[in-house]
C-alpha cells in the first residue's frame, strides 16, 4: 500500500530538521557554521548554472572547518523557484549600476547576443549574493547561539527539577576522600 505524498514530505522535512539540529549541536564554533551557510548562500545566488554544486562539493571535501550540512542547506533556501526571483531582481540592479542597455533587449537566445543583459545579471546577482551572505551569516550565528543556549537551559532546568526535593547530589565514599 502506498503512503500518501504528504507523509513522505513530512518524513523528509523531519530528516532535514534533524540533520540541521545535529549540525547546530556540533562541536564547531557558531562562526564556522554560520560561515558555511553564508558561503552556500553566496554560491547558490550567483548565476552559475549548476557549477556552484561542484564548488560546494570541493569545498566540503577540502576545507576542514566547513560544515557540509550547513553548506548544502543553502540549496533549500535558494532553490530553483526562488532563483528566478533572484534573477528578476538582479537585472534591474545591474541596470541601475551600469546603466540601460543600448539598443534594447535582443530576442536572440544565444549567450553572445545578450551579453549586456548577462553582465547586468551577474553584477546584480553578485550584489544580492554578498548581501544575502552577510544577512545569513548574522542570522545563522544568532540561531546557533540561541539553540545551544536553549539546550543548556533545558538540561539545567531538568537537573533542577530532579534535585528539587531537597536532595543533594550523592558523593560516594571513595570520592569524598
Amino acid at each position: 500500500m502506498r503512503r500518501p505524498r504528504g507523509d513522505r514530505l513530512t518524513r523528509l522535512r523531519q530528516r532535514v530538521r534533524t540533520a540541521v539540529e545535529a549540525s547546530f549541536n556540533d562541536d564547531q564554533p557558531p562562526a564556522e557554521i554560520a560561515g558555511s551557510v553564508a558561503i552556500g548562500i553566496f554560491l547558490t545566488t550567483l548565476p552559475t548554472f549548476g557549477g556552484n554544486l561542484l564548488v560546494m562539493v570541493a569545498l566540503a571535501a577540502r576545507v576542514a572547518w566547513i560544515n557540509p550540512v550547513a553548506l548544502f542547506s543553502s540549496g533549500i533556501v535558494i532553490n530553483p523557484l526562488v532563483k528566478w526571483g533572484v534573477y528578476a531582481v538582479s537585472v534591474p540592479i545591474g541596470v541601475a549600476l551600469l546603466g540601460p542597455i543600448d539598443g534594447g533587449l535582443s530576442i536572440d537566445l544565444s549567450l553572445s547576443g545578450n551579453r549586456p543583459v548577462l553582465i547586468r545579471l551577474v553584477v546584480g546577482s553578485a550584489i544580492i549574493a554578498v548581501l544575502g551572505s552577510l544577512l545569513s551569516y548574522w542570522l545563522v550565528r544568532r540561531m546557533v547561539v540561541a539553540h545551544r543556549r536553549r539546550e543548556i537551559d533545558v538540561v539545567e532546568e531538568l537537573a533542577d527539577t530532579v534535585l528539587t526535593d531537597g536532595d543533594e547530589p550523592t558523593v560516594s565514599t571513595d570520592e569524598s576522600k
